[in-house]
């Protein structure tokens, strides 16, 4: 058995030092084998492209064939703004990519090699109720000790939660309390963005 996330929206990556603002697609993720032996792996083609250079890149994150194969396989081209092939990559995302330029460069990047920014997060008692590890806690503490039962009974709590929610918001005509996004046309923009000047990323949802 397998579940599949399609992730919904882009990313706008701005480099403050460059002045250049790279929008991208995100992958899907896929949960397989999830009553066995489960792992997780990303698919689907995504697209980056910077508005203020022209260039662009096509990337393709392959799922595993049901025989054979590999996992986490990626390959990607990358495109100047006349529209020739300056760069083609392959290689794991989880393990390595190669490089391979026109000019017949080549670089490998080892990804174990890569600085890591570790995430800050707030001990769950230091959170508010609505964020997520607070929010989840009962069901991955009990997916930790294997119970799938009681993870599936405290996950039946927050879903069945989450739509009265949504039918009294429909009942009263009122939107959901957001906090950190705000919405902008058809867009989701984070509320408290750097400016552009400075390093920053700039999330936010189609």
């Amino acid at each position: 058995m397998s579940i599949g996330v399609v992730m919904v929206g882009k990313l706008a990556v701005h480099l403050g030092d460059h002045g250049e603002t790279y929008e991208l697609s995100l992958p899907s993720a896929y949960a397989r084998s999830i009553l066995t032996y489960p792992w997780v792996e990303l698919g689907d083609k995504i697209s980056i492209s910077c508005s203020e250079t022209g260039y662009s890149a096509a990337v393709t994150f392959h799922t595993k064939p049901f025989y054979g194969g590999k996992l986490h396989r990626v390959t990607a081209e990358v495109k100047n703004p006349e529209n020739n092939i300056i760069c083609k990559v392959n290689g794991e995302w989880n393990s390595y990519f190669d490089f391979q330029y026109a000019n017949g460069d080549n670089k490998t990047v080892k990804v174990a090699n890569l600085d890591i920014m570790r995430k800050g997060v707030r001990p769950i008692n230091n959170q508010a109720d609505f964020e997520s590890r607070k929010l989840w806690q009962h069901v991955t503490n009990a997916l930790m000790v294997g119970d799938v039962e009681t993870a599936t009974e405290h996950k039946k709590i927050l879903e069945d939660r989450q739509r009265e929610g949504e039918r009294h918001r429909k009942d009263t005509g009122t939107s959901f309390p957001t906090k950190f996004f705000k919405k902008e046309g058809d867009t989701w923009v984070y509320k408290n963005c750097l400016k552009l000047e400075q390093k920053t990323a700039v999330i936010y949802s189609d």
